[in-house]
């Protein structure tokens, strides 16, 4: 499985539950929420698929940004220990 960063920004209609269920299932429940607006997920799928899928889970006009990452080569500032540890777990 590889490692993604999702991004995103949901406009008007912020529906977070929605995009959260979509992203629990895409990473099958192996995911690392970061910041307010970024999960780290490990899916078997590729970014293009996991777009398409999280696109039916967002409005027409929220941005998704997904992007394959490598979590050998990372850094962070005030990042709880706890989700620094969650992070780490999913290497």
């Amino acid at each position: 499985m590889k490692t993604y960063s999702i991004t995103y920004d949901l406009h008007q209609v912020k529906n977070y539950a929605l995009l959260n269920e979509g992203i629990d299932k895409i990473s099958e429940t192996v995911w690392v929420k970061v910041t307010l607006s970024q999960f780290i997920i490990k899916s078997k799928y590729s970014a293009i698929q996991i777009r398409d899928f999280l696109a039916k889970h967002v409005d027409n006009d929220d941005v998704l940004f997904i992007t394959e990452i490598n979590l050998n080569n990372k850094a962070s500032q005030n990042l709880p220990t706890n989700i620094a540890d969650a992070v780490n777990r999913l290497k």
